[in-house]
């Protein structure tokens, strides 16, 4: 079997796939990309059992055949290349599932082991529920969830995002117990029935470096226990997480009474300056009229730091204190200039919004507060 292609198209159709390749296996199957050969296409698939990944790379060839390759000598060598034509000559053992790959380049000749043993195979599935959205809305609900997920083993479904599908709307939720938030979109097609999905965490990363900018289609299977993201030239299926998802919307508070309006970007900064001071990583937020102030302390070495900011708030004086990582990280995922903050006592959950003039919120990033010492 012998194909011809460039360094660069094998190299990034290899780069997709050994995502799903794990970083340990018992299994020499896992550690290996599969290339399989058919007139003139050359589909590479890749799995760790519960992820699998195949790509599609253009080559010249009349061969057919399947072959497996150690995934992480392949793409070694791969990466140590410049761009230029290359050709893979694979030749068999006798009485043997054992193998060579030759490799000719412009400048070198190279080998490496090759196996004609068994690939793992994707089981035939009916995935029946397809749900269409634009890339940048599937990209946007990564970017504003992952980050939430916690990675608490003891805790697998929140090691994921939720995902429900209702008529012709998507709510995407993810927490790790400190905080929450729920990111709603519109898809492009509609759902008859209410369904809900917990796509494990590494899933959606491995998404979001994969399918930047092309059109994906998203399907689930009849069990609900598997999904698959498809592109013109990607596909990856994945397990979902089985396990029940907590009931989120028992912890969003509705009766926050208190809302602070301030410049996102001005808080976000202060917080991160601020938060540097604290011996634990704690701070201490203030707010009364037009003014907040924000401030942390390490008492064992002496250090304090204290920023005012003007802000718009309606309610009684409070002072509440934050976990400043948690606030800092939803504030950067707010992208709008101004943030609305909704908050009710020191020991209440507190709502991060972005501030729309013209449209109602499709985001909030819940942040429980910490016990503060007076």
């Amino acid at each position: 079997m012998k194909f011809t292609t460039t360094i660069k198209k094998l190299q990034d159709a290899v780069g997709k796939v050994i995502l799903a390749v794990p970083s340990k296996s018992l299994d020499a199957r896992f550690d290996n990309v599969h290339l399989t050969l058919d007139e003139g296409q050359l589909t590479l698939f890749a799995t760790d059992g519960e992820l699998s990944i195949t790509a599609k790379c253009e080559v010249t060839s009349t061969d057919r055949g399947t072959v497996g390759i150690r995934a992480r000598t392949l793409q070694d060598f791969l990466r140590s290349m410049y761009d230029t034509g290359v050709t893979f000559d694979i030749e068999r053992q006798q009485v043997s599932d054992l193998g060579v790959v030759h490799i000719a380049t412009d400048k070198g000749r190279y080998r490496m082991p090759c196996s004609f043993g068994a690939k793992p195979e994707n089981l035939e599935r009916n995935f029946d529920l397809a749900i269409g959205l634009q890339p940048a809305e599937l990209q946007d609900i990564i970017h504003k969830t992952l980050f939430a997920c916690s990675v608490d083993g003891m805790r697998p479904a929140m090691m994921g995002v939720l995902f429900e599908f209702e008529g012709n709307g998507i709510t995407a939720v993810a927490t790790d117990g400190h905080r929450l938030v729920r990111c709603r979109k519109k898809t492009t097609t509609e759902t008859a029935e209410k369904h809900k999905i917990v796509v494990p965490a590494r899933v959606l990363s491995s998404i979001q470096r994969l399918l930047q900018n092309e059109e994906v289609r998203m399907a689930v299977d009849a069990e609900r226990r598997n999904v698959r993201f498809q592109s013109e030239n990607v596909e990856l299926e994945s397990a979902l997480i089985v396990e029940p998802y907590p009931n989120y919307e028992a912890v969003i508070p509705v009766e926050n009474d208190k809302q602070l309006i301030a410049e996102r970007v001005q808080i976000h900064d202060s917080v991160k300056r601020v938060g540097k001071f604290s011996s634990i990583g704690d701070l201490k937020i203030t707010v009364q009229g037009d003014m907040m102030k924000i401030m942390a302390e390490n008492a064992s070495e002496g250090e304090s730091a204290q920023e005012e900011l003007p802000c718009k708030f309606s309610g009684e004086e409070i002072t509440i204190g934050f976990n400043s990582r948690f606030v800092e990280a939803a504030l950067a995922h707010i992208e709008t200039d101004e943030v609305s903050i909704e908050l009710s006592s020191p020991t209440t959950a507190v709502i991060f919004k972005p501030k729309h003039e013209d449209r109602q919120e499709d985001l909030i990033i819940l942040v429980m507060p910490v016990r503060i010492n007076n």
